[in-house]
């Protein structure tokens, strides 16, 4: 009984890996985005950003935390870990948004104008 009952489990795990490998294919990262797509504020002012992920099979997930941020000029803006982007002396910057899942990683600019 004990030998069916294995040959059984190893059946199935065969047939549930078949059935995975052939037809199943998960959702890729397919691009990020981010709202507001440009930023304009004035000095001490500052601008939440929210990152969306957008997959292969049409989902989206708000990625703002797990996103990595980095500003181009701290001088005129600087972004806080969490994409609150703060104004700092008139000019322009850019902060380059990247999120990355798995093997992949999708990056994105976004301008910053300081008024």
């Amino acid at each position: 009984m004990g030998k069916i009952l294995r040959i059984l489990a190893i059946t199935g795990l065969a047939s549930l890996l078949v059935f995975a490998s052939v037809g199943c294919t998960a959702a890729a990262l397919s691009s990020i985005k981010a709202s507001p797509s440009t930023v304009s504020l004035a000095a001490n002012a500052t601008q939440q950003l929210t990152i969306t992920a957008s997959y292969t099979k049409g989902a989206t997930k708000i990625v703002t935390a797990t996103s990595t941020y980095k500003s181009s000029n701290e001088k005129i803006a600087t972004v806080t870990t969490g994409g609150l982007v703060k104004g700092i002396a008139p000019g322009s910057a850019t902060i380059t948004v990247s999120y990355k899942e798995g093997t992949v990683t999708k990056t994105i600019m976004v301008p910053v104008t300081v008024k």
